[in-house]
C-alpha cells in the first residue's frame, strides 16, 4: 500500500518496515467493468479515461491495521459512504487485497475527484493508517495518515 508520499518519517522497526511493505505490496481494485487493479507507484492509463482527475482509494475497515470483526467493518464502510456523499462526492465499491492472502480482503471506496488532503481528513477520521491517491498522471501513490510504527500490526 505504501509509496511513503507523504509521511513524516519511514518505517524504522521491523515491525513498521513489514507494514509498510505490506501497504506496499497490496493492490487496489477498483470494481469498475472491466475491475481496474492499482499497484503503488505504477502509472494506470486506463484510470484517465474514467477518471481525469483522479481520486481517492480508501477504507474505513480494520482501523490502524487491527482486525474488527466483519459486521463491526460493514458498519464502519456504511459510515464512510455516508461521509463521502455529504461532501458531495460519488463513490464506486473496491477491494483492498493482499496478494500473499495473509490479510482478508478490505472493502474499499473509489472516490473520484477527491483530493488528496480531503482523503487524508477522513482517512484520519476513520482510524486509517494511509490512502492510496492518483492525481491527472494516474500514478497510484501512497499518503501515510501517520508513518508506521512498532505499535501498529
Amino acid at each position: 500500500m505504501p509509496s511513503v508520499t507523504g509521511s513524516r518519517s519511514s518505517p524504522s522497526s521491523p515491525a513498521a518496515s513489514a507494514l509498510a511493505q505490506a501497504y506496499r505490496a497490496a493492490l487496489y481494485r477498483i470494481d469498475i467493468e472491466p475491475p481496474l487493479v492499482m499497484r503503488i507507484d505504477e502509472a494506470h492509463p486506463a484510470l484517465h479515461a474514467q477518471f481525469p482527475r483522479g481520486g481517492v482509494f480508501l477504507t474505513a475497515c480494520n482501523p490502524r491495521s487491527r482486525r474488527l470483526r466483519p459486521a463491526a467493518n460493514a458498519r464502519r464502510l456504511r459510515a464512510l459512504q455516508r461521509a463521502v456523499e455529504r461532501l458531495g462526492h460519488a463513490w464506486l465499491p473496491g477491494r483492498g487485497m493482499d496478494p500473499r492472502g495473509s490479510w482478508p480482503e478490505e472493502p474499499s471506496l473509489w472516490i473520484p475527484g477527491l483530493s488528496r488532503d480531503a482523503g487524508l481528513q477522513l482517512a484520519r477520521r476513520f482510524g486509517q493508517n494511509a490512502l492510496v491517491w492518483c492525481g491527472p498522471d494516474t500514478v497510484a501513490h501512497l499518503a501515510w495518515v501517520r508513518p508506521p510504527t512498532a505499535s501498529i500490526c
